[in-house]
């Protein structure tokens, strides 16, 4: 298993408090999902590199939100969570993360089983009234 891989997905969820997480998306590569109160976002894709044959962790932050007048609070709340999101952003790309198809294959498989405990949790939960 690719360590940074995991080190990644571990910062991710610890640097936003849960909120952001990785799971598998429609093409069966790991994407970020966020809670809907999430006013900055992060986007996580593992690209191949022709050139070196391994897959390029790629993480960029954005601004969720969109214009119009706020009071100064949610501005506070909004910078703060930029600079959160940045600090995270740097941090990855700092450890330039590259994997094999191999290494890839055993994360998502990872990411895959915990997204149907997780799942399952939910529904257990939901049948006994929790």
């Amino acid at each position: 298993m690719n360590e940074k891989l995991l080190w990644a997905k571990r910062l991710i969820e610890e640097k936003t408090e849960g909120k952001q997480c990785l799971q598998i998306g429609w093409d069966d590569m790991p994407v970020v999902r966020m809670t809907d109160d999430c006013m900055v976002g992060l986007y996580f894709s593992l690209k191949l590199n022709r050139c070196s044959g391994l897959y390029d962790c790629l993480v960029k932050g954005y601004i969720r939100t969109c214009g119009g007048y706020n009071p100064g609070a949610r501005m506070k709340d909004l910078t703060e969570e930029c600079s959160r999101i940045a600090d995270l952003v740097l941090q990855i790309e700092k450890a330039e993360i590259h994997a094999t198809e191999e290494e890839i294959q055993e994360f998502c498989t990872l990411i895959k089983k915990e997204m149907e405990q997780s799942n399952e949790k939910d529904q257990n939960n939901k049948l006994c009234g929790g």
